[in-house]
């Protein structure tokens, strides 16, 4: 048993009797957050039931990445998306579809949220790669979702920018929030901010600054793959 403020040790395992069903609760609303507790759905007693035998550890692992998923849709059949709508989860395999066919992948994880709101979060990365660097992100809130692609060296860019329509262009010449402020807003002039030129405005923004797909549906899907292809398929 736990003392009061604290909490299970990871390699706790899961045995009834021994251990009162608050303790567990207690763990998993830390590791996985307040969607264990039903609001999705789940009856909580009885999951933790069904993960008798494992460590606190494993059934964490197998909450967020359960075996036999391979790919995106099957994942979104699991209770904890059920915070999603269908119009979302439509719009989630289509970009996964279309991201695939250029190479890059989530990796079979669907990893915990941390920012913007959000509840999970979906990393795409180059497939077939170590180091997997970041590519494009999806956060899932509970009532929205947020499709980010990492863009560098932008000016290199602007013709194509430029050319666009005006949902491609505002991902570069909208609102930043406190990122607008370049480099101040975070870690001084050690990071270094990114700097570009659309439609002959200047921006100086935090190399951190989101670049969020606003109002994304499947009928602007194409454009926004035409954006990600002209920043990272090899020309």
């Amino acid at each position: 048993m736990s003392k009061k403020n604290e909490l299970l040790p990871e390699d706790t395992i899961i045995v009834f009797g021994k251990i009162s069903v608050g303790e567990y609760r207690k763990f998993f609303l830390q590791a996985i957050g307040e969607e264990i507790l039903g609001s999705g759905g789940m009856d909580f007693q009885n999951w933790v039931f069904s993960q008798g035998g494992k460590t606190l550890k494993e059934a964490t692992e197998e909450y967020f990445h359960p075996s036999g998923h391979e790919k995106i849709k099957d994942f979104l059949t699991e209770r904890r998306f059920k915070i999603v709508s269908k119009t979302n989860k439509e719009l989630i395999i289509a970009f996964d579809k279309a991201i695939s066919e250029m190479g890059y992948d989530f990796g079979g994880t669907i990893r915990a949220g941390h920012s913007w709101g959000s509840q999970m979060m979906i990393i795409y990365g180059k497939t077939g790669t170590k180091s997997r660097p970041c590519a494009a992100r999806i956060w899932i809130k509970t009532d929205d979702v947020l499709f980010q692609i990492y863009f560098n060296n932008i000016d290199a860019h602007r013709q194509y920018i430029e050319a666009a329509p005006d949902y491609i262009r505002e991902v570069f010449t909208g609102s930043f929030g406190t990122h607008d402020k370049g480099c101040t807003s975070c870690r001084g002039s050690r990071c270094g901010p990114k700097e570009f030129t659309i439609d002959g405005h200047f921006k100086s923004i935090c190399r951190d600054a989101p670049f969020f797909l606003k109002n994304i549906s499947l009928k602007r899907l194409p454009e926004y793959m035409g954006l990600f292809s002209e920043f990272y398929e090899k020309k």
